[in-house]
């Protein structure tokens, strides 16, 4: 439990960054998350202990970060854009 609630955390502050950085390098860091992923799902299987609870303990902790860095990701990335729209006027 107090692994999904780290992953959360540290996803969510990294969607933040993401969408304080502007689209070309938080498009990179998204795309290095996701190599990341999917290395840690080719170890697991290469290791063979990709099966049973595992597989449901990863595929919930791909929910929550999913979920973690998008929020991170709009919430910050729409903050930041209204800020500069104000400081237009």
């Amino acid at each position: 439990m107090i692994g999904i609630v780290i992953a959360g955390v540290a996803l969510l502050v990294l969607g933040a960054v993401v969408g304080k950085v502007g689209p070309k390098l938080g498009t990179t860091l998204a795309i290095c998350l996701v190599l990341g992923w999917f290395g840690v799902l080719a170890w697991f299987g290469s290791t063979g202990n990709l099966s049973g609870p595992l597989i449901q303990d990863l595929a919930l902790y791909l929910l929550i970060g999913l979920t973690a860095f998008l929020v991170g990701s709009n919430l910050t990335s729409r903050s930041s854009r209204s800020r500069r729209t104000h400081q237009d006027l």
